[in-house]
């Protein structure tokens, strides 16, 4: 009932209410993943859909961005809280040009809660980040895509780490509005895709299963 209610609360714009179901949550023992996906991610999904049928408008959007976020910020002292040994360490941020963060911010904060160490490289990455996180010995990079104009980019990044000899020692994990499983792997050159933050997890447990 209570992650109806986050969810609810935020379909309907409600910040205040938003905020303290959350709150609430976390007070009561429910897991980050919970949280996140029956809760947070559900009212997302419905501001979409009411989005979609011109029932709200950028706006509106906007505006449930910014909750979800300050509702986010709520739960992550949860994932610091587990104290869990890394089970592998990378970074993800969106490619350069693209600024539309919410799900490259779900899907740090899942992976973080399943136990690995993500570096949020944030919006707008160039590429020559992306290299230099590769070239300090990490262990994987998600590439957030939002515009066709990201796939060429992602591109780009790939065909980089491959110049300098860094490539095939990651790996590395493509998602977004603008890619599917095969603009993933066949155009940018990705090990993997994930089209959502529960995909991205199962993903990376599969890639680095505990030792």
């Amino acid at each position: 009932m209570l992650l109806d209610n986050i969810a609810q609360a935020l379909a309907e714009l409600k910040q205040p209410e938003t905020l303290s179901f959350t709150g609430q949550a976390k007070a009561e023992g429910l897991t980050v993943t919970d949280i996140i996906l029956k809760g947070l991610c559900v009212g997302m999904d419905k501001v979409g859909e009411l989005y979609e049928k011109k029932e709200y408008f950028v706006p509106d959007m906007l505006k449930a961005s910014q909750i979800f976020n300050e509702a986010m910020s709520i739960i992550e002292p949860l994932i610091d809280d587990q104290k869990t040994e890394a089970r592998a360490r990378g970074v993800i941020g969106l490619v350069k040009g693209n600024t539309q963060d919410n799900g490259k911010n779900i899907v740090r904060i899942m992976l973080e809660a399943n136990g690995f160490k993500v570096k949020d490289l944030g919006k707008s990455v160039a590429r020559d980040k992306f290299l230099q996180a590769a070239e300090q010995g990490t262990d994987f990079i998600g590439l957030s895509v939002m515009t066709s104009a990201g796939v060429k980019e992602a591109k780009k990044v790939v065909e980089k780490l491959e110049q300098d000899g860094v490539r095939d020692r990651i790996k590395l994990m493509v998602g977004g509005a603008a890619v599917n499983e095969d603009k993933a792997k066949n155009i940018v050159g990705a090990n993997g895709y994930a089209n959502d933050a529960g995909e991205a997890v199962r993903l990376m447990k599969e890639w680095f299963p505990k030792m």
